[in-house]
């Protein structure tokens, strides 16, 4: 049976698992016979393309991506760079491995995640752009806007696969149709260059964005702003920063910050985009909707990072895994006085009355709890909205497009000290005498600091390494001696996983292994 590269014909709408804030209504009865043929199969259709961007920590038919354990993308991604660590000692321990690189592709434990979870999303962008086509097609009204958000949902799939495994393989248009008329003639796939790969997620949102709309009816679908927010991400893994800076123009005067849009805006307190109290802000471009079920898409990030002797707060039922830890190195890089400190507890007073910190009890490192409490938490279960893009993230990546395409300019030094305002900090051009914008070396370097600080455990760290071409030598900082010389891996190939080798057998060779695990 060939997996994932080929697209088998649909005969019903998957049903719907995702937990953005729609009316519940079993797709699983609506037939692809003539489908669409009215407003409510479209609206169908695109709330079922939405299931792999969920927080659901189960089995393959459940889980989704922003899962919160170390299989979930951002611990998995974060755990090979230098923010995070664990609190886990066992060396064969998956967040463990993965902060050694020391992965093997005979770990059957270490691969299952990525071979029954990540990689079968694949399959997904063939069933996103089979939706594109069906929905243009319908002549239905307000049809365009739902074949635009079917290509932007294939392109933020497709930032994610290749975030992981690099370019995956894609189906042109003409052979989905012929596939679907005629499974027995789909084969496999070859792998295309990142170049190939990444120019066929950029065309999907050029076509898509100007369909889109600056709202969405229900909280937590793609709108005209997240689409152009992984464009961006699309331009940055390409380094194609000419492109990016019209891109990233557009986005930032659409916040408040741009002094000429008010759809966005950074909110005053850091700490408050990501509270319980503060949902659904004018800062969060997309986000994960969480309501603390299981099944759907729970939060369990604070829960992951808590220790089993952490004071929970009143009323709430929060046990703590004691898992993800914040590398003492990358923390010692915050000023002191930086606000977002705030959402990361260096040291705390345990259940028993003792003082636990870097030297007692916190050796690993500090706790990023990023979220506050949920008192209505529940088996770890909270429902604390999982940003995915932020303004702030926005406001970073127009600066560094503008540095990259016309120097350190005003303009550009300005962009990055509004997030440092917020944060309390001094402008950048007046930190250690002006050494931040002294060159181009030291500003862009400032810039990957200033992003790794505002967006540290949001996803984005790793290709940030990448793209700087500071993965390994960053991913070493916080690691001992020992470890480095024993366990740490350096070969920049692994900045991508390996693919499932009985996938490789399967197609006979034409899917290739990535160059690390050959």
């Amino acid at each position: 049976m060939k997996k994932y590269i080929i697209l088998l014909a649909l005969t019903v709408v998957t049903a719907f698992t995702s937990c953005i804030e729609l009316e519940r209504i079993d797709s699983t009865a609506v037939q692809m016979d003539n489908f669409p043929k009215n407003q409510n199969d479209m609206k169908l259709y695109i709330y079922s393309l939405y299931r792999p961007f969920v927080a659901s920590p189960g089995a393959a038919d459940v889980w989704g991506y922003f899962e919160s354990s170390d299989t979930g993308l951002y611990p998995l991604t974060d755990q090979t760079t230098d923010i995070l660590t664990t609190d886990k000692f066992n060396p064969t321990a998956r967040a463990t491995i993965t902060n050694y690189r020391s992965w093997e592709v005979g770990n059957r434990n270490y691969m299952t995640p990525l071979v029954n979870k990540y990689f079968p999303q694949v399959n997904q962008l063939s069933k996103d752009r089979m939706a594109y086509m069906r929905l243009h097609n319908s002549n239905l009204d307000g049809c365009e806007a739902y074949a635009a958000e079917a290509q932007a949902i294939l392109a933020w799939n497709g930032i994610i696969l290749y975030d992981i495994f690099g370019p995956v393989p894609f189906a042109t248009d003409e052979q989905l149709i012929e596939w679907e008329k005629s499974p027995e003639k789909a084969k496999w796939l070859p792998r295309p260059s990142s170049n190939e790969f990444l120019d066929y997620l950029a065309q999907n949102l050029i076509e898509a964005i100007p369909n889109l709309p600056e709202k969405q009816p229900d909280w937590g679908r793609i709108t005209k702003g997240a689409a152009r927010m992984i464009l961006l991400r699309v331009y940055l893994m390409k380094g194609d920063f000419v492109n990016a800076k019209p891109v990233a123009k557009e986005l930032y005067e659409m916040g408040e910050e741009s002094g000429a849009g008010s759809l966005y805006g950074l909110i005053t307190n850091y700490k408050d985009v990501f509270s319980i109290n503060q949902q659904r802000n004018k800062e969060i471009i997309l986000a994960v909707p969480c309501d603390g079920t299981r099944e759907l898409s729970p939060n369990n990030w604070y829960c992951q990072v808590m220790p089993s002797d952490y004071p929970h707060i009143a009323g709430s039922l929060a046990p703590g895994s004691s898992t993800h830890r914040m590398r003492w190195a990358f923390y010692d890089t915050y000023n002191p006085n930086d606000r977002r400190l705030e959402t990361i507890v260096a040291s705390y007073e345990n259940v028993n009355g003792q003082t636990r910190n870097r030297t007692n009890g916190m050796q690993s490192g500090a706790l990023p709890f990023k979220y506050d409490q949920d008192p209505g938490t529940t088996a770890g279960i909270a429902r604390n909205d999982i940003p995915v893009f932020r303004y702030a993230e926005a406001i970073l990546i127009y600066a560094e497009t503008l540095f990259e395409t016309e120097g350190i300019t005003p303009q550009a030094i300005n962009l990055v000290n509004q997030v440092r305002t917020r944060a309390g900090l001094p402008g950048i051009e007046t930190v250690n005498g002006g050494a931040h914008v002294a060159n181009a070396e030291a500003f862009r370097e400032a810039i990957l600091t200033e992003r790794g600080h505002e967006l540290y455990c949001e996803g984005v760290r790793h290709m940030d390494l990448i793209r700087h071409g500071k993965w390994v030598e960053y991913g070493k900082r916080g690691l001992t001696d020992d470890q480095i010389a024993n366990f740490f891996n350096p070969d920049p190939r692994r900045s991508v996983w390996p693919i499932d080798p009985e996938m490789i057998l399967q197609s006979g060779g034409i899917i290739e292994q990535n160059e690390a695990y050959k």
